[in-house]
């Protein structure tokens, strides 16, 4: 089984398939008119149908048992009634939330993983046992009267400088490591890089993951029947 991992942002939809090395992705531009119908279009303009079997695709807005419960906000319009199973003929597909794509690629495969994503907003996401839980934490109001997507998102941080912002990060880290008590706590993201050059300031609880997760959570949720319950295959 041939699998095709994609992974859609606001800027870039980028594609790896399994057994690639992860400097082979490949990507094209996305943004904010980026329609379904380009999603198609992209992934058939870096990818033939004769190099994969089955399709996981990670997209950044909130997803329920395969189904999208609304439109991207950094992308175009139409994601949510469109039909993801029959717009590549004759190859399954899986959808999830990018944050939990990443998450599951971050999973090692033991006890309760929280996974925060770092970038532009705040992506977040629970793994229990294999059960995929992706939550809209970053949506919960913190402080003065804004939300913790707010509070650690890119604009803040320019707002804020690094120093500060990193922080306010550990502040939401120590909150929700408190509130859901995980066994680990992973953070990924686009912005988990700078958090780098200071290992001392991160808790033993804490790990950092790498952008590249993400399609490796798409490739495990293929080839680990343990993920076939919350990330199931969709069907028209």
């Amino acid at each position: 089984m041939r699998i095709l991992s994609v992974d859609i942002g606001g800027t870039n939809i980028k594609t790896l398939l399994d057994g690639e090395d992860p400097e082979e992705k490949r990507k094209v531009p996305s943004g904010p008119d980026f329609t379904p119908q380009d999603m198609v279009a992209a992934i058939g303009e870096m990818r033939t149908p004769d190099e994969y079997d089955v399709i996981a695709i990670g997209l950044p807005t909130p997803i329920r048992d395969g189904k999208v419960l609304r439109s991207p906000v950094n992308l175009g319009s139409g994601w949510k009634d469109f039909d993801f199973a029959t717009a590549f003929p004759g190859k399954p597909v899986r959808l999830l939330n990018d944050a939990a794509m990443q998450a599951i690629g971050s999973y090692e495969n033991k006890g309760k993983m929280l996974f925060l994503g770092l970038g532009t907003g705040l992506g977040t996401c629970l793994i229990a046992h294999h059960m995929v839980l992706p939550m809209e934490l970053g949506h919960m109001p913190f402080k003065g009267g804004h939300t913790f997507e707010e509070w650690v998102g890119e604009s803040r941080r320019e707002d804020l400088g690094n120093k500060s912002w990193r922080r306010e990060v550990w502040e939401l880290v120590k909150i929700m490591n408190a509130a859901l008590l995980p066994d680990e706590i992973v953070l990924g993201g686009g912005n988990a890089k700078r958090l780098t050059k200071h290992a001392d300031e991160i808790p033993d609880y804490v790990r950092l993951g790498e952008n590249t997760n993400a399609f490796l959570g798409g490739f495990k949720v293929w080839q680990d029947d343990r993920y076939e319950q919350t990330v199931p295959i969709l069907k028209s």
